[in-house]
């Protein structure tokens, strides 16, 4: 863990060597989830007008929203990692954004669900696999014990862009369907707001060609046979399987909340998206920066306990805590909804945020953007799949003007209860930070 001079001094090991938090890269990758969260969550505001445009259907929607992030995730996920792992982070990154602007201003001119589909899945493939690039570049750049607090201002920009995203695009859309003439003669309001957001999303990628790839902290083997990562995974397998089934069933409630979020308010309340996006907007920023918050401050405080994995305490409390919130959907009243819905999304933003700080606390870094593959592929591809069949299968069981909101619920608290259980048995098995291993190493930048 440490070495002695013949002085008689005591050196910390190469890892926990100090080092200035880089808050200029730590503003830059805030900026960049910003703009992914924005671009990924702009259609879930207007997507009954979407609907109503192209004439497609529930269960076209919902693979859409589903399958489109789903599809990438499946397919690019763990090669993508391994570059994340072994390869200029800084590159990888400047190509998902420029990606996830393609699909949203792609997304303004399709013509049919195929052409749509197509366009949100080259989105899809940005936004959905850049998740991994962040932490991993973001973890380098701190302290271990650092890292919670860290990722606040990260976790508030990610969920300042998923507020973005009902607030701008839901309130775009309202200005631009009520005032025609301000933009594009003859194009309606829902492709005018993927225009002009997927141009602004543009200008946000040049920030970060100014990001220099930083040395790796806190590596256990520069080996890159894929057989090393295999055994790695399958001697934390005790660790890492739970941690994955919380995330997956968490990951399935937030889901739902985010692809069903606009139909709900326009079915249960009758709120069009330029009333119903901005106060969902504004639900999101509070309910991500409270969260943030709390995950941030928690998690690092976590780490400091003694106590064995610690460091997800705070997730646990917060997932067992916000079950009762899953049932959100089936408010009868405006302010009701938006309050569960708030109290749900505290929750989801302090597991988030506290579930990746402890693979960067808890993993060696070349195998943390793999775990984050894995814990995105659990919840992303599993998720959707559930989302896609099991909310319009059982909107059409409970049948009435409420069934989806029965079947949001009913899947928001089953899966909460899982997801208390897989955190639980998550910290009973968690091992101790890498950057306290007597192996850890570090690795210079590579040019």
């Amino acid at each position: 863990m440490s070495s002695v001079t013949a002085s008689g001094e005591t050196l910390a090991p190469p890892s926990l060597a100090f080092r200035k938090t880089k808050w200029s890269v730590i503003w830059l990758l805030t900026l960049t989830l910003f703009s992914a969260l924005t671009v990924g969550g702009l259609m879930a505001p207007i997507q009954e007008a979407v609907k109503a445009d192209l004439r497609i259907t529930d269960m076209q929607l919902g693979m859409m929203a589903g399958l489109a992030s789903a599809v990438p995730i499946a397919l690019l996920s763990v090669p993508l990692a391994w570059m994340v792992d072994h390869g200029t982070r800084t590159r990888l990154l400047v190509i998902l954004a420029s990606l996830w602007v393609v699909g949203t201003i792609g997304t303004a001119f399709v013509q049919d669900f195929t052409s749509l589909f197509l366009v949100r899945l080259v989105a899809g493939v940005g936004g959905s696999c850049a998740f991994p690039v962040l932490i991993s570049i973001l973890a380098d750049v701190c302290m271990p014990d650092r890292r919670g607090r860290s990722m606040l201002l990260v976790s508030i920009g990610a969920w300042a862009g998923a507020a973005a995203a009902f607030a701008v695009g839901g309130g775009l859309y309202g200005y631009l369907e009520a005032h025609p003439a301000f933009g594009v003669a003859n194009m309606p309001a829902w492709r005018e707001t993927h225009l002009i957001v997927g141009i602004a999303a543009a200008l946000l990628v040049l920030p970060l060609f100014l990001i220099k790839e930083p040395p790796r902290y806190e590596v256990e083997t520069t080996s890159t046979d894929v057989r090393e990562v295999v055994r790695a995974f399958w001697r934390r397998r005790a660790f890492l399987a739970p941690l994955f089934l919380g995330q997956l069933t968490g990951g399935i409630a937030e889901g739902a909340a985010a692809m069903w979020l606009g139909s709900l308010m326009g079915r249960q309340f009758g709120l069009g998206p330029g009333q119903s996006g901005p106060l969902i907007g504004m639900i999101i920023l509070g309910a991500g920066i409270l969260g943030s918050i709390i995950g941030g401050f928690t998690a690092d405080a976590g780490n400091k306990l003694k106590l064995r994995g610690g460091i997800l305490l705070p997730a646990l409390i917060a997932t067992a805590l916000t079950v009762p919130a899953g049932a959100y959907s089936i408010m009868p009243t405006v302010g009701g909804f938006a309050w569960m819905l708030f109290a749900l999304l505290v929750g989801g933003t302090i597991v988030n945020l506290v579930t990746s700080a402890a693979i960067a606390v808890l993993i060696p870094n070349e195998e943390r953007a793999m775990c984050l593959a894995g814990q995105k592929i659990a919840s992303t591809i599993f998720g959707a799949l559930l989302m896609l069949t099991l909310i319009p299968w059982m909107t059409t069981a409970f049948k009435g003007p409420d069934g989806l909101a029965m079947a949001v619920t009913v899947v928001g608290v089953g899966t909460g209860v899982l997801s208390t259980v897989g955190f639980w048995l998550a910290m009973m098995n968690a091992p101790r930070p890498f950057a306290l291993e007597p192996e850890a190493k570090v690795i210079p930048a590579k040019s």
